[in-house]
């Protein structure tokens, strides 16, 4: 009895070392956050990429701006100082400046887009809560009965004569 209990200890071990060298891919549900910890390594990886791009970019920008910075000098001391100054005043717009421009323009039209929604969607609601009200109004009025259960004439066909008076009225 001992023994067959050292036997099936040997296999289950060995069934689970069989299973952990099976398995190809880190990360699943026992162990937690493997796929989110390689998913989160590459956005930060991308990310860090993005910033070496824009600096590597400013940099060159920012030789460009000390080389027109020179050519302003030049031009300053050859003709008279109200250039310099107008020159000056014309500063190269930065690709900062120029993303945040084009972010609040974004921003600013989705603003006006969504506002513009809501006034249509406002208008349509209002015109179905008005459509609603007069077929309540319309139905309480059709369905009124007497007390034994008949329909009232009366309303029905007041009903009618105004639909047939609309109807000539908007053929006129």
């Amino acid at each position: 009895m001992l023994c067959d209990r050292k036997m099936n200890n040997q296999k289950r071990v060995e069934r689970k070392l069989k299973e952990k060298n099976y398995k190809k891919f880190t990360g699943n549900k026992e162990e937690g956050q493997g796929f989110a910890d390689r998913r989160k390594r590459k956005i930060e990886h991308e990310y860090r990429k993005m910033l070496k791009k824009e600096k590597k970019a400013s940099a060159g920008s920012a030789k460009h701006i000390s080389v027109l910075d020179e050519l302003s000098e030049e031009e300053a001391t050859s003709a008279g100082p109200t250039e310099s100054k107008q020159r000056s005043s014309h500063k190269p717009v930065g690709t900062y400046s120029k993303a945040h421009h084009e972010y609040k323009q974004t921003k600013m039209e989705k603003d006006r887009k969504k506002k513009e929604a809501r006034k249509r969607k406002q208008a349509v609601d209002s015109a179905l809560e008005k459509y609603q009200q007069k077929r309540q109004a319309n139905y309480k009025l059709l369905c009124k009965r007497t007390s034994r259960g008949q329909p009232i004439m009366k309303h029905q066909m007041e009903y009618l004569l105004e639909k047939i008076k609309k109807q000539k009225s908007s053929k006129t």
